[in-house]
């Protein structure tokens, strides 16, 4: 997959949920290289301050219109310069990075897709993917935030999902508690186990999904979040504990920037996450 530099025309910069803003990019050679689980470095000012670049997971690729979507939260400085931006402000963006998501295997009756917070915007191009190439396959989102003015419209899900299972920390929308145990008390419920979990969120949620998965016997994809300074691998500021196979060497850490930020379940150790 084939890096690009670019400078992206805004066509549209504005917050969708209490939480989350939404940046609409023009930005034809990248959306023609992207998939769902990669990301973009964006350069958030000329001046150069910040210093370094922000990583930000697509939210939506249009290949033909060769537009890019992306969500974020304010969060810092970085996030509020960006939130500033206005229609025809022009972005500096290097991408895509690192490695998306795969598709499940053909006869696969059921997946379910696991979002908390800000990780939505990463799942939704994954299910619309799943969509268009697993058109048999089940999808099934389990969809959790703090509360549920911070949760995105149903209106962005429902036309992609085949079921929404919603949970809020206060209540205030679907099952009241975290996202694991929305999931265990479905299953407790009935729900049949699927084929292939995905998922992306903040850690500790991704960690007990994580071991959630592995009990059960069932395959993961799950995309980590990570602090980076570069996005090329080459600063080692988003390593984790985990392990892949290059040759005969295994390594001891991988980076969420170039192994990532999606790994399989089992190439993370979550004990120590």
């Amino acid at each position: 997959m084939k890096k690009q530099h670019e400078r992206a025309i805004i066509l549209e910069n504005a917050r969708i949920t209490k939480t989350i803003y939404r940046l609409i990019l023009q930005s034809p050679t990248i959306a023609r290289e992207a998939r769902p689980g990669q990301f973009v470095m964006i350069r958030v000012d000329i001046a150069y301050d910040p210093l370094l670049r922000r990583p930000f997971s697509f939210f939506k690729i249009d290949k033909e219109e060769g537009i890019i979507e992306i969500g974020y939260q304010v969060v810092g400085r970085g996030t509020t310069i960006l939130a500033a931006k206005k229609k025809g402000d022009i972005l500096d963006l290097v991408g895509p990075l690192g490695n998306g998501f795969r598709m499940p295997p053909e006869d696969a009756d059921m997946v379910w897709f696991v979002a908390g917070g800000v990780g939505i915007t990463a799942m939704v191009p994954c299910i619309e993917e799943v969509r268009i190439k697993r058109p048999k396959t089940r999808r099934v989102l389990f969809y959790g935030a703090k509360t549920a003015d911070e949760l995105l419209p149903h209106s962005f899900l429902e036309p992609i999902c085949h079921e929404i299972y919603y949970s809020t920390d206060d209540g205030s929308k679907g099952f009241c508690g975290f996202l694991p145990d929305c999931i265990d008390a479905k299953v407790q419920n009935g729900l049949a186990m699927p084929a292939l979990i995905y998922a992306c969120g903040p850690p500790m949620m991704l960690k007990k999904t994580a071991e959630w998965t592995i009990s059960n016997g069932i395959a993961g994809q799950f995309c980590l979040e990570a602090l980076m300074g570069c996005g090329l691998g080459a600063c080692l500021g988003c390593a984790v504990p985990g392990s892949v196979k290059y040759g005969d060497f295994k390594t001891e850490y991988v980076h969420v920037c170039f192994e990532g930020p999606v790994f399989s379940v089992e190439n993370i150790r979550w004990d120590e996450i």
